[in-house]
């Protein structure tokens, strides 16, 4: 009998993943354990190994296709099967299978798993006085919790219809209607507006501004990653009322350091970098202003008792942004091993789940680009970011004398809801101060 291929869910938060690439071809037998197809969430890409072996008999969510999580995107059977496909778009995924005794029998894919949903008491409420299944709402807070905000957007994509009664919008057609920015109170479809209702909604926009330009646009597909950087990026600025705060760095004394350091990091294979540095004084920072190291949502602000420190790392055409867990517990050294092998776990596709998730402030780094200003935008749930600019020597006066020093500024952008302008100009100049005596580290 044919066995169904789900598409695993990899972290508490996925809810849907693209299949980037089927390792074998309908017909072919696959052994169990055989990489079978790689799929790419918002954060990560990864191997899934086949449970079974057996013939490939069916393909249903092709390459570049996005399923849901636990939908069944292939069949797994014996030679001599048919499989008689009745959907495969991942929202619905019903199957009829045929055997060679021609009895067919009809399976559904399991639901996504609506156990131990993470959320918070107002958003449980709010989901039971509005008939709301929390298994279909994503969640924006700590951890991939649902926070009441989340709720009430699911519920906001129940659009009435002229009749009055609710035109439900499914939670991938809803997230990608948002990041296209497609109104889906102008669809029009028969019962539940659905993925492809979005996207023959956006490609009828596209073909139209494409056909009154002479057709000289060139529509891209934009991969997993980039739409869940787009609408975090989103979801971020319509969440936080931000400040960027800028204060210069005399870095002379952390070039200093870094220098003396350079042999003994050798000897343990590590490169020292201003980063390692930088996020190491930071977390010394962020531990003597609780509520920078914070969280907050439902009216509550979530004090973080260590400071998981992110860096955003580029990725192809996107970012990721690992945390180095409990950096304020951590030595320099130890922070600079965990950073690279962080880097580069990233760059090579093997980064974890929980490698990216928990964080509670991050660093951008624009200084090898020459950048010397800018305004990163905050990783939610965070309440700040951190942008770290290029050093330039400078003309600065020091005791009444006129001396050239690597004057470096830091950006801080604060979520003003918790972090008011003094507080965060006040740990703006702390972790100034702590770079410009990094000797401080070893108090």
């Amino acid at each position: 009998m044919a066995q169904e291929v789900f598409l695993p869910k990899l972290g508490l938060t996925m809810t849907e993943g693209t299949i980037d690439e089927w390792k074998f071809k309908e017909g072919e037998f696959v052994k169990k354990g055989d990489a079978l197809f790689s799929v790419s969430t918002d954060k990560l890409t990864n191997d899934v190994e086949a449970e079974a072996e057996g013939v490939l008999l069916k393909i249903l969510v092709p390459a570049g296709e996005t399923a849901l999580c636990k939908a069944v995107v292939a069949y797994l059977g014996q030679a001599g099967e048919t499989v008689s496909q009745v959907s495969t778009s991942g929202e619905k995924t019903e199957e009829k299978i045929q055997g060679e005794s021609g009895k067919a029998t009809t399976q559904a894919a399991a639901a996504p798993s609506r156990e131990n949903i993470l959320a918070s008491p107002a958003a449980k409420k709010f989901a039971k006085e509005n008939n709301i299944d929390l298994g279909l709402v994503s969640g924006t807070g700590p951890s991939g919790r649902i926070t009441l905000q989340d709720a009430e957007a699911y519920c906001a994509n129940l659009q009435q219809d002229n009749n009055g009664e609710k035109t439900k919008t499914s939670p991938m057609a809803a997230k990608l209607a948002e990041e296209l920015g497609v109104d889906v109170a102008k669809i029009t479809a028969d019962g539940r507006i659905m993925k492809q209702d979005v996207l023959t909604a956006a490609g009828g926009d596209i073909e139209k501004v494409a056909e009154e330009s002479g057709n000289d646009l060139q529509p891209v597909k934009v991969n997993a990653l980039r739409r869940s950087i787009a609408a975090n990026m989103t979801l971020s600025w319509h969440t936080s009322p931000r400040v960027t705060y800028t204060h210069p760095v005399d870095t002379t004394a952390m070039k200093e350091l870094r220098e003396k350091l350079k042999e003994a990091c050798k000897e343990q294979q590590i490169k020292l970098t201003y980063n390692h540095i930088i996020i190491t004084m930071a977390a010394k920072a962020l531990m003597e202003f609780p509520d920078v190291n914070a969280s907050f949502a439902d009216n509550m602000i979530t004090r973080h008792s260590h400071a998981n420190v992110g860096l955003a790392v580029a990725k192809g055409d996107g970012l990721i942004v690992p945390n180095v867990k409990g950096a304020d517990t951590k030595s320099l050294l130890e922070v600079a091993k965990e950073t690279e092998a962080l880097i580069e776990a990233t760059r090579s596709g093997k980064i974890s789940m929980e490698d990216m998730t928990g964080g509670t402030f991050t660093i951008s780094n624009l200084g090898p680009y020459g950048i010397t200003n800018f305004s990163p935008i905050i990783n939610q749930p965070e309440l700040a970011i951190l942008g770290v600019c290029d050093m330039v020597e400078t003309v600065v006066v020091r005791n009444g004398q006129m001396e050239i020093r690597p004057m470096m500024n830091l950006c801080l952008t604060a979520d003003h809801r918790v972090v008011d302008g003094v507080m965060a100009a006040k740990f703006l100049k702390r972790l100034c101060d702590l770079l410009e005596n990094p000797y401080l580290l070893f108090t």
